[in-house]
């Protein structure tokens, strides 16, 4: 390891820190995340580590040094610094964020677009639950929430690392994008539309979720082919954004239509 960096203060350690604030880097927290990275094929470019690290996370800071990371010997008051978890880990990392473009995702059978969703912990969810059901890729319009936040990420427990995620990408072009590629845009509804069985079978497509408090937008919503909705109780409005990604993408996935079938 470099030489020892013990002071919260010291500029490298607040350069880093400026750095997740702003969302400019990928923070990687425990041995488990920076093997998560590295098999993704992300290399953090630093690690932080304490002074008396276990056998997993030596393996770890070692499997990292050998990828081409830097890893700095870091007091605890350093890395609580870095990571705002009760229980601060014994390594963090910060590494470069992943990149995916729309032209990643075609040919996917389903694909889901996030319109607006601010709540980094439903975002962190539904990319967790777009890799359990077979989604090739996620589509983010602006202000949706970035998926590599801390929040975010931990939600995810490592699928935006391994889930294509094209961000900050405008409506107009999301919506060209889908019509070039032939699919199907059907959007979740609380109140009408068809019952998920409706699109089984249906590919390609992209599924649009809109944010927690307002829907889809106006133009997501013009561009609509089909309208889907999770039949509910008269007494409940609606769902949370993350759980009702995970029941149509549940009912849409190949394997649970060949099991009904």
């Amino acid at each position: 390891m470099s030489a020892r960096v013990d002071s919260p203060t010291n500029p490298r350690v607040a350069s880093a820190a400026r750095a997740i604030r702003e969302g400019e880097v990928l923070l990687l927290e425990g041995a488990r995340s920076i093997f998560d990275a590295l098999e993704a094929g992300v290399v953090p470019g630093l690690v932080f580590a304490a002074p008396d690290l276990a056998p997993v996370d030596s393996a770890a800071a070692s499997r990292a040094r050998e990828a081409g990371a830097e890893v700095v010997e870091a007091s605890s008051r350093v890395l609580g610094r870095l990571s705002d978890l009760e229980s601060t880990r014994a390594l963090v990392a910060l590494a470069p964020l992943p990149s995916s473009k729309l032209a990643d995702l075609t040919g996917s059978r389903l694909v889901l677009l996030l319109d607006g969703l601010q709540d980094p912990a439903n975002v962190g969810a539904i990319l967790r639950a777009a890799e359990a059901f077979g989604a090739g890729g996620v589509v983010l319009t602006p202000g949706t929430a970035s998926p590599f936040a801390p929040k975010a990420f931990r939600a995810s427990a490592g699928s935006a690392l391994r889930v294509p995620v094209a961000r900050n990408v405008v409506s107009t072009d999301a919506i060209e994008w889908a019509r070039a590629a032939g699919a199907t845009l059907a959007g979740a509804d609380s109140h009408g539309g068809e019952e998920p069985g409706a699109l089984q079978g249906v590919a390609p497509l992209v599924l649009a979720i809109g944010s927690e408090g307002h829907g889809l937008s106006a133009s997501i919503l013009a561009a609509l082919d089909r309208q889907v909705r999770i039949p509910l109780s008269p007494r409940v409005e609606s769902l949370n954004a993350a759980v009702a990604a995970g029941i149509l993408l549940y009912a849409l996935s190949p394997k649970t239509s060949a099991e009904k079938r």
